[in-house]
């Protein structure tokens, strides 16, 4: 019965820049008869909360949360599964994380004065942001003051800032969520070098890091088969496998939740059906 059944553990709900709050993205999952699923919005679990205690009508939910890193001087993201929800360590590279975002998005503000000569930071100070649009207050805010078009244009405008997010190293971030009895998945590997395969002595390092399995199925793929290169590389070195659409609602409206369509014959997340309840509430004895 594996064939029939459905999973999507990559969404994002309007606690981070995703546009559903939590009966829109119920609804969806149940319309798209998806039978197992997580959310996992940007160093946030807010929405997980919520969920916890919610009936789902037999649905499985995997607590989940997307955390940043900074390897090589590039963004690279690890969703993560199945952790302590009250674990310090976590908790703090949580508010570490959005505190980066915070400082750099107040950054973009002040680069955006420069480029139009206009005074904007008290006008963004005072801005309330509607977290249902999706994006982000940054995002949104330069968006109704017509200086941007759209996120392609972001950013374009913004590719010459010296400004960087840098976030922690990927292995400290992967221990932090094995403190917390979590397990670890590379997000996306298409999404870092414009869809091309990581190389596995390149994906032997994030093994060296720590990292418990690999998002094989998502939809920054070049080619479906692509997915088949990850999925070997899993297998030939113990590691779980994942997949999720990364939808953000209708914020990012090409990517669909439940596309790539992913059944449970295609992953491994044993661990993560195994452990969804009582990772979330303590620590579990790795």
């Amino acid at each position: 019965m594996l064939e029939n059944i459905k999973v999507d553990l990559h969404i994002h709900s309007f606690e981070s820049d995703g546009t559903w709050d939590m009966d829109q993205l119920l609804n969806k999952i149940n319309k798209k008869n998806i039978d197992i699923f997580s959310v996992t919005d940007h160093d946030s679990f807010k929405m997980v909360k919520d969920l916890i205690n919610r009936d789902l009508n037999n649905k499985i939910f995997i607590p989940g949360i997307e955390l940043s890193s900074t390897y090589n001087l590039k963004e690279f993201h690890i969703t993560s599964y199945c952790y302590d929800i009250d674990n310090k360590e976590l908790l703090n590279l949580i508010n570490y994380n959005n505190k980066i975002r915070k400082d750099f998005n107040k950054n973009i503000i002040y680069y955006f004065e420069n480029i139009y000569n206009k005074k904007l930071i008290n006008k963004y100070y005072d801005y309330q942001n509607d977290n249902r649009r999706g994006g982000w207050k940054a995002f949104n805010f330069l968006l109704d003051y017509k200086l941007i078009d759209g996120l392609p244009d972001l950013f374009k405008k913004i590719s010459n800032m010296e400004e960087q997010m840098i976030f922690l190293s990927p292995k400290q971030v992967i221990d932090k969520v094995h403190q917390a009895g979590g397990y670890t998945f590379l997000a996306h590997p298409g999404a870092y070098y414009n869809k091309e395969l990581l190389d596995k002595d390149y994906l032997l390092e994030w093994i060296k890091m720590g990292i418990d399995g690999i998002e094989a199925y998502s939809p920054y793929l070049k080619k479906a088969n692509d997915a088949k290169y990850y999925i070997e590389f899993c297998n030939n070195n113990g590691l779980m496998i994942s997949g999720g659409s990364d939808s953000h609602g209708d914020f990012i409206k090409e990517r669909k939740i439940g596309i790539p369509q992913i059944f449970l014959e295609d992953l491994n997340i044993d661990k993560l059906l195994t452990n969804r309840k009582e990772g979330v509430f303590n620590e579990i004895n790795r």
